[in-house]
């Protein structure tokens, strides 16, 4: 919840959205309908809140081969046109190197759309509040805790949320396989709560993380890797991810474009390995600064490559 007034977790509304409706062209020649049905097409994409777009770089792999992205930004309040602004410099950084990028955002990034984009997805990307536990807001559950803050219904203020938790995750969200999710800018998922929280325990952090990744490593849902970021990072995560012959725990490790830009990219200096106790056989690994505390950190298989990660 950075950047915004304190909202409690609020249950998950579903509400179908109309589907955009296309009118026939009438106009003659081959060239001129063709025309007419690619600017309809272009427009109910649109009108729908999603749009995948094909790289020139995914052209020459093909389309079978180059991995899918899927970038989401949520209602944040106060914080809505910074996250928006993020999310498309994302999506364009994706699209260079080589992916297939499709966005959900504010004020369409409803679950009726968000839901279908993530199935089959390679990379998934949120931009948002988080609503994690341990956290004021007793009791825990996942119906709301541990997933999504997205639009109740489109063209909702950026100040209205609904909260789509872990149990909505797990039931509903089929993912590539070795998919991986990256949570930015949202509370609890790194181990720090809201920002005029108290620096939490380390105990409390590793259950912050442990709990927020738990539901994308279930087996059913399919990611391999979690990684959550509570400050811009200064890091093309996905020209990174394109790379060959990395580790994603190596990715984690990549320092900062700018150096001087705090609790952005690898620290180093105090981080910790533990093992998860949600999610079998994974780990976590927290990136801690000294006097900010837990802001950076990956959770799931840490040597998994690139190349399976993109199925290559």
């Amino acid at each position: 919840m950075h950047g915004s007034i304190v909202h409690r977790p609020h249950a998950a509304v579903h509400r179908p959205d109309a589907a955009p409706s296309e009118a026939p062209s009438h106009r003659s020649g081959k060239r001129q309908r063709l025309a007419s049905v690619l600017v309809v097409s272009f427009i109910a994409v649109v009108a729908a809140g999603t749009l995948t777009v094909v790289s020139p770089a995914e052209q020459a792999l093909g389309a079978t081969r180059a991995p899918r992205a899927v970038i989401i930004v949520g209602p944040s309040s106060g914080s809505t046109g910074e996250y928006l602004a993020e999310g498309r410099l994302f999506a364009k950084q994706a699209e260079r190197a080589g992916m297939r990028v499709t966005r959900v955002f504010h004020p369409r990034a409803t679950w009726a759309r968000v839901r279908p984009a993530l199935q089959g997805a390679n990379l998934v990307v949120y931009f948002g509040h988080g609503n994690g536990w341990p956290s004021p807001y007793a009791p825990f559950q996942e119906d709301t805790k541990n997933g999504f803050a997205l639009n109740r219904y489109d063209g909702a203020s950026s100040y209205s949320h609904a909260y789509y938790g872990g149990n909505v995750i797990r039931r509903q969200v089929r993912l590539a396989r070795n998919a991986v999710i990256i949570l930015y800018r949202a509370c609890y998922t790194a181990g720090n709560g809201e920002d005029w929280h108290r620096i939490p325990s380390q105990r409390v952090a590793l259950k912050r993380v442990d709990n927020f990744a738990a539901a994308f490593l279930h087996r059913n849902v399919r990611a391999r890797v979690v990684m959550a970021f509570g400050p811009k990072q200064w890091v093309n995560l996905a020209a990174a991810l394109m790379r060959p012959g990395r580790t994603m725990n190596q990715i984690f490790q990549i320092r900062s474009a700018k150096p001087g830009w705090r609790m952005s990219g690898w620290m180093g200096r105090h981080d910790l390995y533990r093992q998860s106790r949600r999610s079998p056989g994974a780990k976590i690994h927290l990136d801690v600064h000294a006097t900010v505390g837990y802001a950076r950190a990956i959770t799931g298989d840490l040597g998994m490559t690139t190349r399976q990660w993109a199925g290559r």
